[in-house]
């Protein structure tokens, strides 16, 4: 699947380079919608056209790239920043943007974060498949994204829901995993599986605990603390 891309940056020479690179070796990933120098009115085109991915300079005239990602807070447009001053990296990890490169962009850096980013974005975009849940009078279809965690019962499955229901399936934990959208969900534990947008907080106790969205806490076996710990941080 194809996502939509811009590129916001007062420098032409930069475009060029950047469009060039991204049609020569990522065309079968993302069309470039539109490019523009002006940052006042590329503003403008991004909330016209709602391109999916917005290569964004910091440092331009009249509007910023850091007063620019504010301004297109409530889109879902993912940013990259694009600059070549490496001191306004403290200021632009605290934004949403979800990454930032150094110009000259190299091509294995940009392959690397749109990888991450078109898998990121596509993932979103394709319609989820309904989870079957069977039980003793009949089946229920249930979409991944209300699922806040799933915990094991000896045999069964226990499903929390994110309107507070409850679904136990006469299958096991085990079962359910390879089911599960695998970017989105992750077993921390021999008898959890849980929604990674739904965790609120990470507790650090002498235990590893996530506090989920509906305010159960679920335990984090040793074993799997890095692989959550790197999946969770921003």
């Amino acid at each position: 699947m194809k996502i939509k891309a811009a590129i916001i940056d007062n420098e032409q020479h930069a475009i060029e380079t950047l469009l060039y690179d991204l049609q020569t070796c990522h065309s079968d990933q993302l069309d470039v919608v539109f490019t523009e120098s002006n940052p006042v009115e590329g503003l403008k085109r991004v909330r016209r056209e709602l391109p999916d991915l917005l290569f964004l300079d910091i440092n331009m005239p009249a509007l910023s790239g850091l007063d620019l990602i504010e301004l297109i807070a409530d889109l879902s447009t993912v940013v990259i920043f694009t600059t070549a001053h490496i001191q306004y990296a403290p200021e632009a990890v605290e934004t949403k943007a979800a990454a930032y490169l150094i110009k000259p962009v190299t091509r294995e850096n940009l392959q690397r974060v749109i990888s991450r980013i078109h898998e990121q974005i596509t993932s979103q975009k394709t319609p989820r498949k309904k989870i079957a849940i069977p039980d003793s009078q009949g089946i229920s279809l249930i979409n991944p994204d209300d699922i806040i965690y799933c915990k094991a019962q000896d045999n069964y499955c226990e499903f929390l829901l994110r309107d507070s229901k409850r679904l136990m399936s006469s299958k096991n934990l085990g079962s359910y995993e390879p089911l599960l959208p695998p970017n989105d969900f992750l077993r921390v534990h021999k008898s959890f599986i849980v929604n990674l947008s739904k965790v609120k907080r990470v507790e650090r106790t002498q235990h590893l605990e996530l506090m989920m969205s509906n305010g159960d806490p679920v335990p984090v076996a040793r074993s799997r603390r890095n692989e959550v710990l790197k999946y969770l941080q921003p």
